[in-house]
């Protein structure tokens, strides 16, 4: 699991890479090596050929398109050929709800774009603004700023994936039915229901039918997408808000804070405690 650096307590890395290298036979590469990201990253590319394997899949880029990774899904890079770009590797916790929101909902895995005239030049114009603001000696409200370009950059990109699906819509197999079921239904309940059957129960399917149909959708069993919606809400409280632990906990339904505690901890790799002062240095 590759995390969000600690000496980046902002949360997000924001740059412009440009490389003509091969990482085909290289399997001792950090790109090459399977992992997980605790983080989003979303790539800008332009690329003779680029192929990303996320969750066993192969993701075949050429020329220039848009694409993203989510937290918790298996990527490596085998092959990156002539490719340059900008990337952004960002915290989901500062993702405005409604932008994470439509990235949250491609339970697949996800699709490359290729970008328009109009898109490509919205997204490039505003890259560049992020990336001049970012070289800039910082200022008073120089974090707020970068935030809020960075999330015009996400914006640009989720606008392009809602017209996708859309256009997707009346292809929907009966799992990803389901699964989307029980996605809508987490992210309005995950502060009440914390058990795998209470939304089997609440969307009157049987426990084995819904998490077969949400594991073959996605990857992961019912239990995972439950703890990581509950550690997205308890980062948002815990940036956002001045609550001590316990009252998140409480917050989130759950009565014991020393279980809500270990539960974060396990999920990130780091203490509720220490991921407030990391991002509040």
């Amino acid at each position: 699991m590759h995390r969000m650096d600690a000496n980046t307590p902002f949360g997000m890395q924001f740059g412009y890479y440009e490389t003509d290298s091969k990482y085909a036979e290289n399997t001792k590469s950090e790109k090459y090596i399977a992992h997980r990201d605790d983080y989003y990253l979303f790539l800008f590319i332009d690329t003779e050929e680029t192929i990303l394997t996320i969750d066993f899949e192969d993701i075949r880029i050429q020329g220039e398109q848009v694409f993203y990774v989510r937290p918790g899904q298996v990527h490596f890079t085998p092959v990156m050929r002539k490719a340059k770009g900008y990337f952004l590797a960002i915290d989901p916790v500062l993702i405005e709800n409604h932008f994470r929101n439509q990235f949250e909902k491609q339970l697949t895995t996800q699709k490359p774009i290729m970008p328009d005239a109009s898109f490509s030049d919205k997204l490039a114009q505003t890259a560049h603004l992020l990336h001049t603001i970012i070289q800039e000696k910082p200022t008073t409200f120089g974090e707020q700023i970068t935030l809020n370009v960075a999330n015009a950059f996400i914006g640009i990109i989720a606008e392009q994936y809602s017209k996708q699906q859309e256009e997707l819509h009346y292809s929907k197999t009966r799992s990803l039915f389901i699964a989307h079921q029980f996605q809508a239904l987490l992210l309005d309940n995950v502060r009440t229901l914390k058990s795998p059957i209470q939304y089997a129960k609440a969307l009157n399917y049987s426990l084995s039918h819904l998490n077969e149909s949400v594991k073959i959708t996605t990857g992961f069993p019912i239990s995972y997408w439950i703890h990581q919606q509950v550690v997205l809400e308890a980062k948002r409280l815990l940036y956002y808000t001045n609550m001590d632990v316990k009252e998140i906990a409480f917050s989130l339904g759950y009565e014991d804070p020393t279980y809500f505690s270990r539960l974060f901890s396990k999920v990130t790799g780091i203490s509720p405690g220490a991921f407030r002062q990391k991002f509040h240095k």
